[in-house]
């Protein structure tokens, strides 16, 4: 009951602070602060997919439209940061990764019913190859396997879990994954393997319903004003797990795939899971550069600051998180969050 009337309370203090009147007074906090926000899968339950529903997302952008929010292109904004262009006032930025079916089939559409740019950065080797990465495989691993509890070492850190409910599978897949990245590509890989023979669960060699990638065919049917693609890695591995030679093969590669099947590629790219100075560094960010690409996308939540254009890092552009609430996607689009962040000094007005 304290918990629902706390939700009630905020939902409607939000809604009262992100109203238009009271946007337009406080837009000096808002103007040259760009929110990306970024998404991953979308929802479908009957095929067991958890992620944002559509309505969800038809419900931000309609809110953007009402409230007089800017949708731009993460090229739009890579070029005003590159050539000190400016920006439209109040922009909001989207992007979607990884290359999923779904995110075609649903999500691409609603952007372009809405008129609403929309950028899906694409791991090449899921629509080449219909292969799927090794953190997808981990996911349908614990998903999958009959087993109620578990004891495996994974690179040599023993696991102990008990695996009764989904709620448990969800907290031992977050566990694992974020584990296995801190090492190299060749150790992740026979640890999956390890977890999948331990938790007794066949894993297909080619991605299975759930994780069905999209088609090149698909990407170019969507590909307009409105839906841009842009190169994500080949195998969607963690570039930091890699050697030099296979972390450039990976970029370079998959912009060069992007740009052989699609008419209009950003030149933009988005890093793997993207945690700067753990998930990618200065190296990989030189080997983007290399690559021709003009910015490259984190997944460290922030804002773009044009206030103080010389401290942005386009190689290291930030994104939130595509919330789950309106209530949350208000604060963030509107003046909200960032003067939150003024009032609990996390920046500087």
């Amino acid at each position: 009951m304290v918990e629902m009337l706390r939700k009630t309370l905020t939902d409607l203090t939000v809604r009262i602070l992100a109203s238009r009147p009271i946007c337009a007074l406080m837009s000096p906090l808002r103007a040259q602060y760009v929110p990306i926000f970024m998404l991953h899968r979308i929802e479908d339950k009957n095929l067991g997919i958890i992620g944002h529903s559509a309505q969800s997302i038809e419900e931000a952008l309609l809110y953007i439209k009402k409230q007089g929010y800017q949708g731009i292109s993460i090229a739009q904004l890579s070029e005003a940061i590159v050539n000190n262009k400016p920006i439209p006032k109040n922009s909001v930025a989207f992007t979607l990764d990884d290359g999923f079916a779904e995110q075609a089939e649903v999500a691409l559409p609603i952007f372009e019913k809405h008129q609403i740019p929309v950028t899906l950065f694409i791991a090449t080797d899921m629509l080449d190859k219909q292969s799927w990465s090794w953190d997808y495989k981990l996911e349908y691993i614990v998903r999958n396997t009959q087993l109620k509890k578990a004891n495996v070492i994974l690179a040599g850190t023993p696991f102990s879990v008990n695996l009764s409910s989904n709620h448990e599978k969800r907290l031992f897949i977050r566990q694992v994954r974020w584990h296995l990245k801190s090492y190299s590509i060749g150790e992740t890989n026979k640890s999956v393997q390890h977890l999948a023979s331990s938790l007794k669960v066949d894993v297909p060699a080619t991605a299975p319903e759930p994780y069905k990638p999209m088609t090149w065919q698909q990407a170019k049917q969507a590909e307009s004003k409105y839906v841009s693609f842009g190169a994500h890695t080949c195998a969607h591995n963690v570039l930091s797990q890699l050697d030099g030679d296979s972390a450039k093969k990976e970029i370079e590669r998959s912009w060069q795939r992007v740009q052989e099947e699609l008419s209009n590629p950003c030149p933009v790219f988005c890093y793997p899971t993207g945690r700067p100075n753990i998930d990618f560094g200065m190296r990989e960010k030189q080997m983007a550069i290399n690559a021709g690409f003009t910015s490259a996308l984190s997944a460290e939540p922030g804002y773009i600051d044009f206030k103080r254009r010389s401290n942005i890092d386009n190689f290291s552009l930030k994104r939130f998180a595509f919330p789950h609430s309106m209530t949350d996607f208000k604060q963030y689009c509107s003046w909200i969050e960032r003067g939150k962040s003024l009032v609990l000094l996390r920046d500087k007005p």
